[in-house]
């Protein structure tokens, strides 16, 4: 059995930072696990896409504090966008090439695009007629990898935080009511 199997064999049974440990030969480093909170939403326009859908685009922007002494990456974030407390929307990104990486003892901006049908949209904006913002919630889980050498994979780092978006955004992003 190799290293990097024996690795993964123990991060199931004693978590990530113990496979890295025996993955580096024994090396006495502690893996901390990376940390993720909503910054904001944006309406970034209008999706198109086939067989005939049509949307909003609402990019999630998410802030991940990566407080290891090494680069980790995120390569995928999926979960769901609660929009005005009642309209699930699915959130299912997977970034190119290795995925985002995020460097040592620091703080990284990741960009996740999540496409709003257009008649949750539509809804969305017919109930929120009388107030100036619609509330939103992501809960989601990124998988990450560790290190750019050992590539380490470890899923489901969570996230859930909430948020509010004007409705003059949507509005905007769908050219209604102009």
């Amino acid at each position: 059995m190799n290293v990097q199997s024996r690795a993964f064999r123990i991060c199931r049974t004693l978590g990530l930072g113990a496979a890295l440990a025996v993955a580096a030969g024994g090396a006495s480093s502690c893996v901390k696990k990376p940390t993720m909170t909503l910054d904001h939403a944006e309406v970034a326009g209008v999706t198109v896409s086939l067989p005939p859908n049509v949307g909003l685009l609402l990019v999630l922007y998410v802030n991940v504090y990566n407080p290891n002494s090494y680069d980790v990456a995120v390569r995928a974030v999926r979960g769901q966008v609660v929009l005005a407390g009642r309209h699930n929307v699915p959130v299912d990104f997977k970034a190119s090439g290795e995925g985002v990486w995020l460097d040592s003892d620091a703080i990284t901006r990741v960009v996740v695009p999540v496409e709003v049908p257009l008649t949750t949209s539509l809804a969305v904006l017919s109930e929120s007629t009388l107030t100036p913002v619609v509330r939103y919630q992501f809960t989601g889980w990124a998988d990450v990898t560790a290190t750019r050498s050992l590539k380490l994979e470890q899923d489901d780092y969570s996230v859930s935080d909430e948020g509010t978006i004007s409705r003059e955004q949507i509005q905007a992003g769908l050219h209604v009511g102009r």
